[in-house]
């Protein structure tokens, strides 16, 4: 099988069929384009959300912290405590444990969030340190927000810009390839991407608003993401290519490894749908995080890009393009 998450169709077949006992006290039930669970607890809901690292070992503690907060805020909950499991390769050494601790550690304090627990292990069913973190949050019941609540007519808006996360990791990843490639200083201003993966301050000030679904974009870009949030939402959508927010240093870097920025794992980046764009720009805008507007959601269960006159239908994500990426940027990948 391909490296990556399950297409939607294997998940469907080999994993949503297969989810045990059904509890009343669970109001977000496992699914396609949802990811977290909502448990309730009297007047306010706990949120969980549980994700891996596999596509990098460069920051590995970090992100761990920071994707699985994303999924968490996306709900418009708070991130207040978190669970990591190390599995690290038998040729790691005890200070590469400790280093990824470090990082969970100043990651988590910077968010807020205790480790309450995890298990450690050194293992040879792994090649290099994978990191699965779980994440709680809490929110009020009434106030929780989830992937399946898009409404046709929505708006639909994005955070910062797309590929955030993709082009910090092949930036750390396969930095002496891509400067050999690209004008000096790319490579070192993609490496700072990594400071603005997290998606908490701007989903916890969109939540106040009227927002209808919250998605962050993870494996499966842009692309990926509008398809399971509509997915979920049993709607469709139309986006405008024109504006979509990209930045230079992704062009540059997706164009040297030949992938499409709206396919890459994009962390740092939220989809959020609301009939009331301009005020969920002011509330982002004032944490001091950019917004735009790039389309809309229909009602016929179709996914569509537009560029120009050229109209596209988006079909379901098969596989993240950072992968095809860090294998095009090995040293013999790309003359």
């Amino acid at each position: 099988m391909r490296p990556g998450k399950l297409s939607p169709s294997d998940l469907q077949t080999s994993v949503f069929r297969y989810l045990g006992a059904t509890r009343p006290e669970v109001l977000v039930h496992a699914g396609l384009g949802e990811d977290c669970s909502v448990v309730q607890f009297g007047d306010e809901v706990l949120v969980i959300s549980t994700d891996p690292i596999t596509g990098t070992a460069t920051n590995i503690g970090r992100l761990a912290v920071i994707i699985s907060c994303n999924d968490v805020a996306a709900c418009g909950a708070e991130p207040i405590g978190l669970l990591a499991t190390i599995l690290a390769p038998v040729d790691c050494g005890q200070s590469d444990i400790e280093l990824a601790m470090r990082q969970i550690d100043a990651e988590a304090k910077a968010q807020r969030v205790e480790v309450i627990g995890g298990h450690t292990e050194v293992t040879e069913a792994v090649r290099q340190m994978v990191i699965c973190s779980t994440v709680i949050g809490k929110a009020k019941k009434d106030s929780y927000v989830t992937s399946s609540g898009a409404r046709p007519g929505d708006s639909i808006l994005i955070t910062k810009a797309v590929g955030l996360e993709g082009t910090a990791i092949l930036a750390h990843d396969r930095a002496d390839r891509l400067m050999s490639l690209l004008p000096g200083g790319v490579v070192e201003r993609a490496k700072q991407f990594l400071d603005e993966l997290s998606v908490v301050s701007e989903a916890l000030a969109a939540v106040q608003g009227n927002v209808t679904a919250m998605h962050d974009i993870t494996e499966g870009g842009l692309l990926g993401g509008l398809y399971e949030l509509a997915f979920a939402s049993n709607v469709g959508f139309e986006v405008d290519a024109g504006a979509i927010p990209i930045r230079e240093e992704t062009r540059l870097i997706c164009n040297a490894a030949k992938i499409d920025p709206l396919r890459l794992i994009s962390s740092g980046s939220m989809i959020i749908t609301t009939p009331e764009p301009e005020d969920i720009i002011s509330r982002i805008q004032a944490v001091g995080v950019s917004a735009a507007v790039i389309g809309r959601i229909t009602s016929d269960r179709v996914g569509v890009i537009a560029d120009g006159g050229n109209r596209q239908r988006v079909d379901p994500p098969d596989g993240d393009h950072l992968y095809v990426g860090l294998d095009n940027l090995e040293s013999n990948g790309i003359e």
